[in-house]
């Protein structure tokens, strides 16, 4: 096997050099830095600008702009210098795609409702944008954008980050952004082809926001060809973005190579043989020489990601009293558990610091699912587990606490996100589980998906009213529980008996988490809850 693997290496390398060594075009040899020259000017002209008469003051989205270029262009650098002015009149997607993923995550009153004004008119924008071919290089970066940091969702499966994401790929497909050759700006084609850099950066961020979402949403990595991995590992050789980031496109790397393998049935032997290898390769990017701590956090954060998912996917694929299976366990929840302590090491002593909130809200959400997913797997397989010692049981109720922390802090309204997760959490934690086994998920073909679909599934146990799937008329799938006509009292009374707001609102599975009061953890863990 080991041959085989460095057989492989080494035709990677081999087709790297030649795609290196075939860009002969003037323009490729030019320096990457001389292509997007340039420093940010956020200022505009007028007082005002406006979206399907929608208008903001010019300093909201000035600020919006400055939100940005601190804390969320460095996380994915897909665009360079920014021009606040030339972007609201020659990309205006850009523009608005800016200032909208900001503004949804801004803690403060007005900004909060400056999203709900821009809400409706910018997705009409993202929907007529996405089908008016071809997509030209700005388009296809403020879609990644919008992928990293999506618009808040009142269900999860509505989120449409990854058919976002296919777009941007087949765009960055039909530009040429996925190999070294630059395509002439023709007429025949219908879009400029656009800077070296700006063109590297954008195929190095199509590859690192699919694969991350792949790896969250328990999917195929949509870019896993031996050719891309071959151009991506010559495109970080130009060294055009952040030395985290780049980091980072070397993680999904690996994380795309191992997926494809391990989503096969492997034996035990083999599996635990390709863990080893994923393993050393993580660690050997680990220890490198990083420039500063903060770059050291993220890079330490999304390899503890990749192992866990990575890890989750072995664990959900092997038998339940398998040694094997028992020694992931372990190694998963101390993955878990360091997840957690970084992820909320800004916040948990300061949560109700406004700037602190701001920079936590503005992080890419796939960290979020990661900390959301790290916690739920604590509660699942270790909460209740009672060969552990109370000192390992408090431990992981800490760390759960430590997670509500965050997703209270971030809370903005009783029924976004991070407040549903808190709920899932809760109804987890004071599960009793009684003789079900709680090592066994229902689903286990999804990756972290499959734990959190089992959550809720879960949840809707503990309840006594699981959540139904029934196939719609129209081809979509509604939600129903089966619910009495006194558990809906109270909650008629106060909407005076609508029945179109009672049908949507009882058919939320979230909802169903909310209604259940089950036995407290205090009196296990009494210094945490």
């Amino acid at each position: 096997m080991s041959k085989e693997l460095q057989e492989l290496r080494n035709q990677t390398h081999r087709t790297e050099d030649q795609l290196v060594a075939g860009s002969s075009s003037t323009s490729e040899s030019r320096s990457p830095a001389s292509q997007d020259e340039g420093v940010d000017d956020f200022e505009l002209t007028s007082f005002t600008v406006s979206l399907a008469g929608v208008v903001l003051d010019s300093s909201t989205a000035t600020e919006a702009f400055m939100v940005f270029a601190e804390y969320m262009r460095p996380r994915l650098p897909v665009v360079a210098s920014l021009s606040a002015q030339a972007a609201y009149e020659n990309q205006p997607f850009l523009f608005w795609t800016v200032v909208t993923i900001v503004l949804c995550r801004l803690p403060e009153a007005e900004n909060i409702a400056l999203f709900q004004l821009l809400r409706a008119p910018y997705e009409r924008l993202v929907q007529e944008t996405v089908t008016d071919a071809p997509l030209p290089l700005y388009k296809v970066q403020a879609l990644l954008l919008l992928c990293n940091w999506p618009l808040p969702t009142d269900k999860q499966w509505k989120e449409p980050s990854w058919l976002y994401c296919g777009v941007a790929i087949q765009a960055a497909r039909y530009l040429s952004l996925d190999r070294q050759q630059t395509i002439p700006s023709l007429r025949v084609i219908g879009v400029t082809s656009g800077s070296i850099r700006s063109r590297i950066n954008t195929w190095l961020s199509c590859f690192s926001v699919s694969t991350s979402l792949s790896l969250h949403l328990g999917l195929p990595c949509p870019i896993e060809s031996e050719l891309d991995f071959a151009a991506i590992h010559g495109f970080l050789k130009r060294q055009t973005v952040p030395p985290a980031f780049a980091i980072e496109v070397r993680i999904q790397l690996v994380v795309a190579k191992f997926t494809a393998l391990l989503n096969h049935e492997l034996a035990d032997g083999t599996s635990s043989s390709f863990l080893r290898l994923f393993d050393t390769e993580l660690d050997a990017i680990k220890n490198e020489i990083l420039p500063d701590e903060e770059t050291k956090s993220i890079v330490e954060y999304a390899i503890l990601d990749a192992k866990i998912h990575i890890y989750t996917l072995v664990i959900t694929k092997s038998p339940a009293n398998s040694s094997s299976r028992q020694i992931l366990l372990r190694t998963a929840r101390d993955i878990a558990l360091r997840i957690v302590d970084i992820g909320t090491r800004a916040i948990r002593t300061n949560p109700e610091n406004t700037t602190l909130i701001r920079r936590e809200k503005c992080q890419p959400k796939d960290r979020h699912r990661c900390l959301g997913f790290s916690t739920i797997f604590l509660l699942k397989f270790f909460i209740r587990q009672s060969s552990d010692s109370p000192e390992e049981r408090q431990l992981v109720a800490n760390h759960v606490a430590m997670a509500q922390t965050l997703c209270r802090a971030c809370t903005m309204d009783p029924k976004d996100e991070f407040s549903r997760i808190v709920s899932v959490f809760e109804a987890l934690g004071r599960d009793n589980p009684g003789e079900e086994d709680k090592t066994k998920l229902v689903l286990n073909h999804r990756m972290g998906v499959s734990l959190m679909f089992d959550a809720v599934n879960t949840a809707g146990k503990i309840r006594g009213k699981p959540v139904e799937v029934e196939e719609g008329e129209s081809g979509t799938v509604d939600q129903t529980t089966t619910e009495t006509a006194q558990d809906h009292g109270d909650m008629t009374s106060q909407v005076d008996g609508n029945p179109e707001f009672l049908k949507n609102f009882w058919s939320d599975p979230y909802t169903s988490l909310l209604q259940f009061d089950p036995t407290s953890l205090e009196g296990d863990f009494p210094s945490t809850w």
